[in-house]
């Protein structure tokens, strides 16, 4: 087959998003029942979609060739901007108390390919339904990313390439429930992009109950390797904080935020997400309307952009802390 095919298919399926050889009419018939017949263009097949009532999220279950699956969801950020959440892992090793995906244990790392191909698939259903596109990635499904760096890395390479999909860099935002090496990689390898911290709590002994990966990195590793990761980047770190009803979301609590973030880095260099926690079948409860505006009031009154996560796609248990491959 001449070399420019290689091309033209490239582009089709990175450019265009094409799901299926037939789409791609620049190729001779011939040839299209030739790929068709031994080759899959997506290495994840869509089992089912689900969209949310008031249709501001779609979730995806996506088979994996080895029978595993795992969920990946559309968020509709804005009237016409879409974010995807993408998955790492099938499962995820950290457990966190609050996060259903973690009752499941790691089941294996996904290739660079099988993360990439999220991004394709539910870029082709958007096209298909809807004609718009993904203005940005997440790093927030299953899994813990710094867990499958290299993966990641990759896939971030991918999905930033011009003559692939040529998302840019500060549109990609990676999380990690504290991986210290991996936020030191971060740092150097992908310094234009975002970084998460799912942060939860500021003092060891309840952040270990909450992140289990406290235990290999405690605050104080966790504090370093963020001011160092601000130092190196000039960057600001988005703090991820679920906030459960009688356990991280009093007065004290916010004050003890602020002090363990400025002794990290001023204000300035902090976006504050407030995660009101979604119901995953655990002992958390999400505190009443009230008191998430309590707390965020506060840790705006202390200098730091807030935000309220507005929760998307609960109603088909897609919202942060659900996923769970069903």
């Amino acid at each position: 087959v001449p070399a420019f095919r290689l091309n033209q298919v490239r582009d089709a399926v990175y450019k265009n998003f094409a799901a299926s050889w037939d789409e791609i009419a620049v190729l001779p018939a011939p040839l299209r029942d030739k790929l068709k017949a031994g080759f899959r263009i997506h290495s994840v097949e869509v089992v089912e979609t689900q969209t949310a009532r008031r249709g501001d999220a779609v979730k995806f279950c996506f088979g994996l060739k080895d029978g595993h699956r795992i969920e990946t969801v559309l968020l509709k950020l804005l009237a016409d901007k879409w974010s995807l959440c993408v998955s790492t892992q099938v499962g995820c090793p950290v457990r966190c108390a609050f996060c259903a995906t973690g009752r499941k244990g790691l089941k294996r790392n996904l290739s660079p390919d099988e993360i990439v191909d999220q991004f394709l698939a539910a870029a082709a259903y958007l096209k298909q339904t809807r004609g718009q596109k993904i203005g940005s990635v997440i790093f927030m499904g299953m899994g813990e990313p710094f867990l499958n760096y290299e993966a990641v890395l990759e896939a971030v390479n991918t999905l930033s390439d011009q003559q692939m999909i040529g998302l840019g860099h500060r549109h990609i935002s990676v999380s990690t429930s504290g991986h210290v090496p991996g936020i030191r990689r971060f740092a150097k390898d992908l310094p234009q992009c975002n970084l998460a911290v799912s942060l939860h709590a500021v003092e060891d002994e309840l952040r270990n109950e909450l992140v289990p990966m406290n235990h290999n990195y405690p605050l104080s590793q966790l504090s370093k390797a963020i001011a160092d990761y601000i130092a190196i980047t000039k960057r600001k770190v988005f703090i991820e904080y679920v906030l459960m009803d009688g356990v991280n979301n009093s007065r004290s609590q916010a004050l003890k935020l602020n002090s363990w973030l400025r002794a990290v880095a001023a204000p300035k260099y902090f976006t504050i997400n407030l995660i009101p926690y979604n119901h995953t079948g655990g002992k958390f409860k999400a505190p009443a309307k009230e008191r998430v505006q309590v707390f965020a009031g506060l840790m705006e009154g202390y200098g730091f952009e807030t935000t309220v996560r507005k929760s998307m796609g609960e109603d088909i248990a897609g919202a942060c802390g659900q996923l769970a491959g069903k």
